[in-house]
């Protein structure tokens, strides 16, 4: 792995701009989100992984595994027209 050093300015507000080497190398683009990570006095800078880092990580209810998402979105829609039915004719 080789070592790359690069500078900013903070500005008064606490803002700076990635240095392009720096956005470049870890392929950022306008809008991505930054993970800051301290590590005593130094700070780890990557790409934030966001929403999808984690898709699929959790395993689905013993009933629910196995079964298509157009198939769940069908069933629980029909529970919530179900339910709101119920509400109504109260």
């Amino acid at each position: 792995m080789q070592s790359e050093e690069a500078h900013s300015i903070l500005t008064s507000k606490g803002q700076t701009t990635v240095p392009s080497r720096i956005r470049e190398a870890l392929r950022l683009k306008a809008g991505d989100r930054i993970l800051y990570e301290i590590k005593g006095d130094t700070v780890v800078i990557r790409p934030h992984p966001g929403a999808m880092a984690v898709f699929g990580s959790l395993k689905p209810s013993g009933d629910k595994a196995g079964v298509p998402f157009a198939v769940a979105r069908q069933t629980a829609r029909e529970k919530r027209i179900k339910g709101t039915a119920r509400k109504a004719s109260r």
